[in-house]
């Protein structure tokens, strides 16, 4: 995001807030972002003073209150910046709620009707092992760096599972049912002014001493509708490396189509391709820019990280 300067400048009031209070932006008074800000090794102006470069300001109440010291050695300018190490995705699109009737164990109202509980159900993908816990209308504290979720109700929090690493993975606790008929409507929604998550994914990676302080946390409303059903819907996700909370805007790839036994046809969009865009002939593995308009194999990708180096060049003869 930016550099961070010391709040304990002249004329800037120090303001005095808990170390594990909730943090909300903006403040009374004082200074939040800093003049500049370090891209690829070159210092540039911020354009908007007091404007967050990646969201919405609001966006800062969910992460931490305080500003932290970043564990990272700032790299000289000709050495490439080091990449964070992201070992868990919740993939937000996979998230849904689980309707269970017709259980022996289902409790009755007081009308007779059974009542609806969900369950919650999602993809997720995993570099290292993991514990994944589930909150219910949780309160988020701050320790040493890392998220801490207490629930209002010791009823509303699952019980820790563990995984293997691995890809493409399904998350399902039948034994874990949420039963909104005992919800407030205040309670599926997020209020700034309460600080209660409605639900809270807390994945946290369980590979020793080697990943301490890595997490992934994924914080979701609900949303009633009108015949009376439930649905889930992500508010942010956050990534917690060596104990510094990231807010995570996107995860961005490109598919594998190597495996793919379909063809393009010639009538088809060219992006749709799979070749990369300088050398025209190997596959493309790597991607360059977000938006996917410079996807590029693996050799031409290595060779353009080399300084100074032009990929013109690389282009195969027709």
């Amino acid at each position: 995001m930016g550099s961070i300067l010391s709040r304990r400048i002249a004329g800037v009031e120090d303001i005095d807030i808990q170390a594990n209070s909730a943090y909300r932006f903006p403040p009374k008074s004082g200074n939040y972002f800093a003049s500049h800000f370090f891209m690829g090794g070159e210092k540039f102006d911020t354009p908007h003073p007091e404007g967050y470069l990646f969201g919405e300001n609001m966006d800062l109440n969910f992460l931490g209150n305080r500003p932290v010291q970043f564990p990272y050695v700032t790299p000289a300018p000709h050495e490439p910046v080091k990449t964070l190490r992201s070992l868990v995705n919740i993939r937000k699109d996979s998230l849904r709620l689980v309707r269970y009737k017709d259980d022996s164990d289902t409790l009755v109202e007081d009308g007779g009707k059974p009542k609806v509980q969900y369950g919650v159900e999602f993809t997720f993908d995993a570099d290292a092992r993991v514990a994944i816990t589930l909150f219910c209308q949780a309160f988020e504290e701050f320790s040493n760096g890392m998220p801490v979720y207490t629930p209002k109700d010791p009823s509303l929090v699952s019980e820790t599972v563990h995984y293997k690493r691995g890809v493409n993975q399904q998350f399902s606790m039948p034994s874990f049912k949420i039963d909104f008929s005992e919800w407030k409507e205040e309670d599926l929604n997020f209020d700034l002014d309460r600080g209660v998550f409605p639900m809270v994914i807390q994945a946290v990676v369980d590979e020793g001493d080697d990943c301490l302080g890595h997490a992934h946390v994924l914080l979701a409303a609900f949303e009633r509708h009108v015949d009376g059903s439930f649905s889930v819907k992500p508010l942010k996700q956050k990534q917690i490396v060596d104990r510094v909370s990231y807010l995570l805007q996107e995860i961005y790839g490109i598919e594998n189509k190597n495996n793919q036994e379909t063809k393009p046809s010639d009538d088809e969009n060219s992006d749709n391709s799979n070749e990369c865009v300088v050398c025209l002939s190997d596959l493309r593995d790597t991607l360059i820019l977000p938006c996917r308009h410079l996807c590029l194999c693996n050799s031409c990708a290595d060779y353009s990280a080399l300084p100074g180096q032009q990929l013109s060049h690389l282009q195969a003869a027709f």
